[in-house]
């Protein structure tokens, strides 16, 4: 405003800001972005880029890979947050995997126990996967390959 002695810094009003996600192709990312420069009717520059957002910053819809191959699931032992789903997939070439949980379960209906997740046997090529939505140390193995073992720790 001339004659008043202010006269606007252009530069900070007009900012960019890098906002950059961790994104699996099958994911979908919906992107608003609110600011003192958007509610001015001027542009905001967002960046989106994939495969980049620090691991420690989980999302509801993050998925964590375990291979299982050479008898050994890969990594073996893994920390997530809580929310956080892991994907085992079985990468032999012949060989029937499954993923069991240490931790046991009561139905409420039938009072039986049964493990917390259990993949069924995994045939070559197939996937199991399982969201943790409790924090603790979850121990799992192979029922076909008993020294097979893994631990998700959920924080």
């Amino acid at each position: 405003m001339v004659g008043h002695g202010y006269e606007p810094n252009i530069n900070a009003l007009l900012s960019t800001k890098t906002v950059v996600y961790n994104m699996d192709t099958d994911m979908k990312l919906k992107l608003i972005c609110f600011s003192l420069v958007a509610m001015m009717s001027l542009p905001m520059i967002c960046v989106v880029t994939a495969n980049t957002f620090p691991s420690t910053l989980s999302q509801q819809n993050e998925t964590v890979n375990v291979t299982i191959q050479n008898f050994a699931y890969t990594p073996s032992n893994i920390t997530i947050t809580n929310g956080t789903m892991v994907l085992w997939t079985n990468k032999e070439f012949l060989i029937s995997h499954s993923v069991v949980s240490d931790k046991k379960i009561i139905n409420p209906d039938s009072g039986t126990r049964s493990p917390m997740f259990d993949s069924g046997s995994l045939s070559p090529g197939a996937s199991f996967s399982f969201r943790f939505n409790t924090t603790g140390t979850f121990t799992y193995y192979c029922r076909e390959h008993p020294f097979m073992r893994g631990t998700v720790i959920v924080t």
